[in-house]
């Protein structure tokens, strides 16, 4: 449980260090070059050996890559879906691919909830709709495809740490992550490339280090969910993660960031307080 809790805090931090990051640059592109740099660097510390091709690492390596292509894909998916739908409805869409990965433990991994728990991810997904329900109506004709390939993508990247823990050897885990941010290294660096031709902007100083703030909580976030799912059932990890996350990004952003907070948020968090007594009764 001490690994899903600091997953949360991390992913929070990430979230945070995401928003606190647009007061000095405005460069997607570059903040997430920025971030995957640094994740890879970390993740390079981190390898025991420093040996990126070890022997009988093949389904770390393969499965990092795909990881790798799932990370960057939820990138473009996420950038479409805003542009039709709006962040609103975009990010619930993305939340609620936690679905995925949760569905298939219960069905194929024999990870089975009790009553109190299966409430509990329902209330999960309730609250997660509820959160981000506001706003961004009247839109519903024109997110069929964008918003249903988000949510399988994001619910795919998601449930990838679940898969590499029962298919793969946990002593290759880190090497599992160096493949996973040396994939969506690449990957994003041919998109800013190809961004930089279109509008004819260079990434900044200021744009490399707010990835680079971006870059710690984000590894750290990745590979503590990872060590979660290795310990507890995905119905537990994948919702508490997801919710907890909102919870504090939620709190820190009202009480220190001095963001406005709608009855609607406020009702959303009191579902998730219930969601995650439930889930870990």
């Amino acid at each position: 449980m001490i690994y899903l809790i600091f997953a949360i805090l991390f992913s929070a931090s990430l979230a945070l260090a995401l928003r606190i990051s647009e007061t000095f640059s405005d460069n997607r592109y570059g903040i997430l070059v920025g971030n995957y740099v640094t994740c890879l660097v970390v993740a390079f510390v981190l390898l025991p050996d420093k040996n990126i091709f070890a022997a009988g690492s093949r389904t770390a390596v393969l499965t990092g890559i795909v990881n790798g292509f799932l990370f960057t894909g939820n990138l473009v998916l996420m950038q479409k879906c805003i542009r039709e739908n709006g962040a609103v409805l975009s990010s619930a869409f993305a939340k609620l691919g936690i679905v995925i990965p949760v569905t298939a433990s219960i069905l194929f991994l024999g990870e089975i909830p009790t009553l109190f728990q299966l409430v509990g991810i329902v209330l999960v997904i309730v609250a997660i709709w509820v959160i981000n329900s506001e706003g961004d109506r009247g839109c519903g004709r024109r997110r069929r495809m964008g918003s249903a390939g988000l949510l399988l993508v994001s619910g795919m990247a998601d449930g990838m740490s679940k898969v590499t823990e029962r298919i793969g050897e946990r002593r290759f885990d880190a090497l599992f992550l160096f493949y996973t941010f040396l994939t969506a290294l690449v990957l994003t660096i041919i998109l800013a490339f190809f961004e930089q031709q279109r509008t004819r902007r260079k990434i900044g100083k200021m744009d490399f280090l707010s990835g680079v703030a971006v870059g710690f909580p984000n590894y750290f976030s990745t590979s503590l969910l990872l060590a979660s799912v290795s310990r507890l059932p995905a119905f537990i990890v994948y919702p508490s993660f997801s919710v907890g996350t909102i919870l504090v990004v939620s709190f820190v952003s009202v009480l220190v960031l001095g963001d406005p907070i709608s009855r609607r948020q406020i009702g959303g968090c009191g579902i998730i307080l219930v969601a995650l007594a439930l889930l870990n009764l």
